[in-house]
């Protein structure tokens, strides 16, 4: 405990640390199955004003590469972001970059809004084909929390995806494909491969106050007009309504246990204060990142506390056209995806499976920010042939726990007050592997689309929006870091709820899982079902 005089606030039943989109589900779900119950959430950073974003401004690129970065580490070098209190990640020793938002929100801010579930295979590769481990519970035992996490968002798509078990109807119809999107379908088409169009977190009607999507593209720097789902528009207005408090501008230190039992949250407020709030649940809810941080400087033990960083491993392959596309319209993640590699075949060289995502062109300056060379003329005959004349694969691959991928803390203090923090993060054989295997398949689609020109790049570090693993579910306490309900086995009155209980991830986006998951661990602790 610091010293010193300490603001002391009065207890309250649940202390939630994080208002992304696990703490945001968790609280709202808590709310309405226990109206009675006091529940707190503490949030790094602010609200986020709409009528400040890139998107209303004319340099909306130029800040896009800087306060507006997607990386923290980006937005500290160019002198910060007000909403966002971001701290610094040593990441010299990753392969990928981590991805974030620190504000109300969290990554919902500034996430592509890519919505699709994990296979059911994907919670049980252990017994299926011997890597990684199962999750405690199957899908079918996530699957009425999805529907629920489905609704609060507001999802928009096309029902009826055969590389899935039938899923509820979604509410909206799904985003317009484009000219870019209809001639990867009819690729896809040709090669006799699965494609569908994305689940998105994007409304595409006006709904309430909030309008439907307009297209414009900065998405990744929070969305202007309100059309793409964040927390902070869907479960925090209710949440808060529902009589959550939520304290922005709060940054934790420490979770104070005594007797193995956590007795409240030492934070430090938006005045520079020393805070102390007494609380008989805690929830963490920070990220694979901030949440191994945080129970790691509060002197937590745990084998697994750490471990197990998982990113999802990314390349990309963009097609060069001689026709105009309209690549640059419309949500940057959404446009078709396929799960024909999905599942495993070992004829392949590898476990598991790819995730192609066929995505939009990003603006203008961005693209040519990545030129080689990056001034001249030779640039100049590059952009033109590239812009509004290409279409990018994602490949992403399965990413399996391994121990030595880890977060650990360093020993400098932060200006946050928090020790410093490091990630190790190294490309495994398997995942080079997949990544290649991935990027051939690209590679045939974009050639039977009609590309005259294929670019590949192997590795995409700064796709690092996956941060996962470092709390993981299981049994054993050797290998896990909480049970199956997100109680810490260490500290049982201490739950996580974010991603970085998962103990695989699949080869897909996990936000809908991780909105899911704090759904079904809301219940849990009050021993409600859905």
């Amino acid at each position: 405990m610091a010293t010193g005089e300490q603001i002391k606030f009065g207890p309250v039943d649940v202390a939630i640390v994080g208002s992304g989109i696990g703490g945001a589900a968790f609280a709202r779900r808590l709310a309405s199955r226990a109206p009675r119950l006091r529940i707190l959430c503490f949030e790094r950073g602010d609200w986020l004003d709409r009528t400040k974003l890139p998107a209303q401004q004319a340099d909306w690129q130029r800040l896009a590469l800087g306060p507006w970065a997607t990386s923290p580490n980006l937005r500290l070098k160019a002198g910060g972001n007000a909403a966002s209190a971001d701290y610094p990640i040593d990441d010299s020793a990753s392969d990928f970059k981590p991805l974030m938002w620190n504000g109300v929100g969290g990554s919902t801010v500034n996430w592509a809004a890519h919505f699709p579930r994990l296979h059911p295979s994907d919670f049980k590769t252990r017994t299926l084909d011997g890597v990684g481990d199962d999750w405690p519970f199957s899908y079918f035992d996530l699957e009425p929390y999805y529907d629920l996490n489905d609704e609060a968002f507001g999802v928009a798509g096309l029902a009826g995806d055969p590389a899935y078990p039938a899923k509820k109807s979604r509410r909206m119809p799904p985003l317009p494909l484009g000219r870019m999107g209809a001639k990867a379908a009819q690729a896809f088409d040709e090669l006799g491969w699965h494609w569908w169009p994305v689940d998105a977190a994007i409304n595409t009607v006006a709904e309430g106050a909030r309008a439907a999507c307009n297209h414009c593209g900065p998405c990744q720097q929070g969305c202007a007009t309100g059309a793409k789902s964040s927390t902070d528009l869907t479960y925090w207005p209710r949440a808060i309504a529902s009589g959550v408090e939520l304290r922005t501008r709060c940054v934790v230190q420490e979770i104070v246990v005594e007797g193995g039992v956590a007795t409240g949250i030492r934070y430090r407020d938006g005045a520079g204060r020393d805070c102390w709030q007494p609380a008989s649940t805690i929830v963490v809810a920070g990220n694979g990142i901030g949440t191994a941080r945080l129970l790691l400087a509060s002197g937590i033990q745990s084998p697994a506390l750490g471990r197990n960083l998982m990113f999802h491993p990314a390349a990309y392959v963009r097609g060069m056209f001689a026709e105009e596309l309209d690549g640059p319209v419309g949500p940057v993640g959404c446009a078709v995806y396929s799960h024909e590699f999905y599942e495993t075949d070992e004829a392949r060289g590898f476990k598991r499976g790819i995730h192609l995502q066929v995505t939009r062109e990003n603006p203008l300056l961005i693209q040519a920010s990545r030129l080689e060379p990056a001034w001249g003329a030779e640039a100049q005959r590059q952009l033109r042939e590239e812009f509004r004349h290409s279409m990018a694969v994602l490949v992403m691959a399965e990413d399996l726990p391994e121990l030595d991928n880890r977060v650990t803390l360093t020993k400098e203090t932060q200006p946050d007050g928090l020790p410093g923090v490091r990630i190790e993060y190294a490309l495994s054989r398997d995942s080079r592997r997949a990544l290649d295997f991935g990027m051939a398949r690209a590679e045939e689609m974009l050639r039977a689309a009609g590309a005259h020109r294929i670019v590949r790049v192997p590795l995409a570090p700064y796709t690092g929006w996956h941060l996962l693993g470092t709390a993981r579910m299981g049994s054993d306490p050797a290998t896990s870091v909480t049970d199956a309900n997100g109680c810490l086995h260490a500290v049982p009155n201490v739950i996580v709820a974010d991603g970085s209980l998962f103990p695989t991830v699949g080869a897909c986006n996990p936000g809908s899982t991780i909105g899911a998951l704090a759904l079904k661990l809301a219940d849990a602790l009050v021993g409600a079902k859905p």
